[in-house]
């Protein structure tokens, strides 16, 4: 059978990192790899080049279409959907990622056959073989969401989390040879992505992940995460994990294997500041394997907005972390987020405490968004200001704010400017010549466009909801009905 992949492209509002980065699409990667074996899979990057479908499927007739979707996918997923079904009426449409988990509803649609809900690699290969057969009945097949007759959608038997991931294949990066030069980080120019592990069993209140997994942590033995690592061309990896070092005796023992093997390369990973802090050794061992950039939500600076976050941190602990990162050698890349009591001494006060502490290299400014699914989507979703899914980028304003959007906006893109500041000075002094090259460019016009996207962001929220009068309460408990960790 033929089977075409799609990585439908981000809603042209959508901000985000999606103008000063590019990711390969790993899940779609490792689901070709599930049934590549069998059937001839073809990949399109819509991220990369949006054109690649339409010319895929003039020479590409497929007999199943599969796509991903993010949050911010969910319109253009389904239009590379009609797309398809347009030019192969007869094709099999399947929808499977993160947010067709949390939210297969959004997905009930004429031209979606089947939703996958939950981890995708099993259920695919089995919708894949059933396919084969001539089955028209997808019922039998654990995790999916059916599209009936009558237009409604039915819910098959819940798949069981995996164990592990021992039994995933490597990712198929044959099958974005043609895209590969065009994926990037930041000023890094060339770069892989590597899933260790899925999920997370902390209990911070906006954030998916933990809703997503179930509570468990699903991970992949280190011997085969080192193998894959060994065969990778690119010399900076990215641990797409929700949290890495969940399990420290497992990374320490990857660690070592990668430093025992020689395998020389820099990874960027996601973490939590009191892993840091608890588990020193470990990214001791792994500054020595070459980790470069941790990403932290640091959320706040006080004591009574790390409680709300619900995150059971604390500002002592985000700073024993800032200053482990320092003395071993790698940099943070922090979040804070932006509740609705925010003003420009707000930002201004963030931007002090990074400029003092030189091991952190970037900062990410995180409007609160409750994203469908978690205790603060439950909590504050009468309060929203749109439901169009296209701004949940957590860095729109997608709840009431005391300022209004337009000026927050603005002195997000000034404290933005400030950092990236700092960053090139950091360079510069580096090494000049480091930023002489066209990845440099393509940067330059990637921040230049996401300046523009800040500019006019505020005309997305519909004015008239976005002057409702707001109550905002800085003192506000976001931890709802969450269980504290």
């Amino acid at each position: 059978m033929k089977i075409l992949l799609i990585n439908p492209p981000c809603d042209s509002r959508t901000i985000g990192l999606r103008h000063i980065a590019r990711v390969e699409p790993l899940g779609l990667e490792l689901v070709g790899a599930a049934v590549s074996d069998k059937h001839e899979v073809r990949l399109v990057d819509m991220e990369v080049d949006a054109a690649d479908l339409a010319r895929e499927l003039k020479r590409f007739a497929p007999d199943i279409v599969g796509v991903t979707s993010e949050i911010v996918h969910r319109t253009t997923a389904l239009d590379a959907l009609r797309q398809a079904r347009r030019s192969h009426p007869n094709c099999l449409t399947v929808v499977g990622g993160h947010h067709a988990t949390m939210m297969p509803e959004d997905f009930d649609d004429p031209v979606v056959d089947l939703v996958v809900i939950g981890e995708g690699v099993h259920a695919f290969r089995e919708i894949c073989a059933a396919r084969e057969q001539g089955e028209a009945d997808y019922s039998q097949i654990a995790g999916l969401a059916l599209r009936q007759p009558d237009g409604t959608q039915r819910k098959t038997r819940v798949r069981p989390q995996p164990a592990n991931m021992n039994d995933y294949p490597f990712p198929d990066r044959g099958l974005t040879a043609r895209y590969r030069k065009h994926y990037y980080y930041l000023f890094e120019r060339s770069v892989a992505a590597v899933r260790t592990s899925y999920g997370c069993n902390h209990h911070c209140t906006f954030c998916s992940v933990r809703v997503y997994s179930e509570g468990a942590f699903i991970a992949r033995s280190p011997e085969l995460v080192y193998e894959e690592i060994r065969l990778l061309k690119e010399d900076f990896v990215i641990f797409c994990d929700d949290h890495s070092f969940i399990d420290p005796e497992r990374m320490r023992k990857l660690a070592q294997l990668l430093i025992d093997g020689g395998v020389k390369k820099r990874y960027f990973a996601y973490a939590r500041t009191d892993s840091i802090v608890a588990h020193r050794d470990v990214y001791a061992l792994w500054a020595k394997a070459g980790l470069t950039l941790v990403m932290t939500g640091l959320e706040a600076l006080d004591e009574a907005a790390l409680r709300r976050s619900g995150k059971n941190t604390s500002a002592q602990t985000n700073e024993d972390a800032v200053r482990i990162a320092g003395e071993l050698g790698f940099f943070i890349s922090a979040g804070f987020l932006v509740e609705s009591h925010f003003k420009q001494e707000d930002f201004e006060r963030i931007d002090r405490y990074v400029r003092q502490r030189p091991s952190i290299l970037l900062v990410e400014y995180t409007p609160l968004t409750p994203f469908p699914g978690t205790p603060l989507y439950r909590q504050e979703r009468k309060r929203l200001l749109t439901e169009d899914y296209a701004l949940f980028d957590i860095q729109h304003f997608v709840l009431p704010t005391e300022l209004p959007a337009r000026e927050l906006y603005r002195l997000m893109m000034r404290y933005y400017r400030r950092a990236v500041l700092r960053v090139l000075i950091r360079l510069i002094a580096a090494g000049p010549l480091k930023l002489l090259n066209l990845h440099s460019l393509r940067l330059l016009r990637g921040m230049g466009r996401a300046a523009r996207a800040y500019r006019y962001a505020h005309r997305e929220i519909p004015a008239a909801r976005a002057a409702a009068p707001v109550k905002a309460t800085p003192t506000r408990d976001l931890v709802g009905s969450s269980t504290p960790q």
